[in-house]
């Protein structure tokens, strides 16, 4: 497929964009409370970062890819022992974000024979588990291991190993691990041990892992509905790339298939839900405490139809998975931005956006993934757009 070099270039600056707006935000909010300068702190930042993306773009070719396999291993390992020191040294009670313990708590309240979603976290007693029943069940073995925090280690080894067989480069895994690795954005999430990226990063393994076996939805339908299913019991944002991922190909699909797809993820999210709903039969204590309410709180009808609309254009727009990784990464934006915005205006604001800790940043860090698995694919290319990745990959 041919495009346009002007708009290839435009989209690179773009993302380079996204990329120092999410992490300049938490530079903004967290390292003020260090005492630092903030802003000196972010201008040597973003310099940092302009500098090393044009160096490796303009040398990377240089170097040979047994270079990159052993820099990406020694990265790897690097940051899998500081997330493992910092899950050590940093008391979990001390954070004052409660992801962990919504988690942590509900397994605690199941495994004591308690109704799991009336845990309430670490921070306060009316917050309370919103994660769906499926992210549960797979931070169980971190939570058996003593720390569901281990998760992070679990899902940066994913990632890690996901992009290697996505890329077969270890120009662009590499280069993925090592921005990764410099996002301010990232370690705030180890630090309070954030369940919130991991789940992203989930979801973004699982498009690379189906894309990369040529699965297609009309071809592999029932791989599609358990994964849509499942992914939907996780959390509602992981919904967001998956839609964009599958809407056209769902469009595409003979009217049986069309019937089909939404029957069965539905059945799929009903088989995991209904052990909740059924638990008190004589309160149905589901229905005035379940995760919906928390994932549901701030919504906005009509931003959530203006975002259907653009999200269903923007899924037509990608013909190949460079561009899917572009559309995704300005949506997820998009979507988060609006969605703070509608907040602003319908509850105001106490202090600044950096102060209020009703406005939650780490939200932005959801595009990440996405962002970063197209400059990875844009900054290897030899002039970045000689190559553009066909839809085959």
């Amino acid at each position: 497929m041919n495009q346009n070099p002007s708009i290839f270039n435009r989209l690179f600056y773009v993302q380079i964009f996204l990329y120092l707006f999410v992490n300049s935000l938490f530079i903004l909010k967290y390292f003020p409370r260090a005492g630092a300068s903030g802003t000196v702190i972010l201008g040597g930042y973003v310099a940092f970062v302009l500098t090393g993306i044009f160096l490796y773009k303009s040398y990377n070719r240089k170097i040979a890819e047994k270079t990159f396999k052993l820099a990406f291993w020694i990265l790897l390992v690097f940051m899998v022992i500081i997330i493992a020191t910092l899950l050590i040294k940093i008391d979990r009670y001390s954070v004052r974000v409660d992801r962990w313990s919504a988690v942590t708590f509900f397994l605690d309240n199941l495994f004591q024979g308690k109704y799991p979603y009336s845990a309430h976290t670490h921070v306060s007693n009316t917050n309370f588990a919103s994660p769906f029943p499926v992210w549960h069940i797979i931070n169980i073995p971190f939570y058996l291991l003593g720390d569901v925090g281990i998760g992070l280690i679990f899902f940066l080894l994913l990632t890690a190993y996901v992009l290697r067989y996505f890329f077969t480069d270890y120009r662009k895994s590499f280069f993925f691990l090592l921005m990764l690795s410099v996002a301010p954005a990232y370690w705030w999430e180890v630090a309070v041990r954030s369940d919130s990226l991991n789940n992203a990063l989930l979801v973004f393994a699982f498009i690379l892992w189906f894309k990369k076996r040529d699965f297609t939805l009309s071809n592999n339908l029932w791989i599609g509905i358990l994964a849509t299913g499942l992914i939907a019991t996780t959390r509602l944002s992981a919904l967001l790339p998956l839609s964009l991922f599958f809407f056209k190909p769902y469009i595409q699909l003979q009217w049986k298939q069309k019937i089909i797809f939404p029957l069965g993820v539905l059945g799929v999210i009903l088989l995991f839900f209904l052990p909740f709903i059924f638990w008190d039969t004589n309160t149905w204590i589901f229905f005035t405490r379940n995760p919906f309410m928390s994932q549901t709180s701030v919504g906005n009808p009509y931003l959530l139809l203006i975002m259907v609309i653009l999200g269903s254009y923007l899924a037509f727009r990608w013909n190949n998975m460079h561009q899917f990784f572009s559309m995704t990464s300005i949506f997820l934006f998009i979507f988060i931005l609006s969605s703070q915005i509608s907040l602003m205006f319908s509850r105001g604001i106490q202090g600044s956006i950096f102060e209020d800790s009703l406005y939650d940043v780490s939200y932005f860090t959801l595009l990440l993934p996405y962002c970063l698995a197209y400059l990875s694919f844009s900054i290897v290319q030899k002039k970045n757009i000689e190559n553009p990745i066909s839809s085959e990959i």
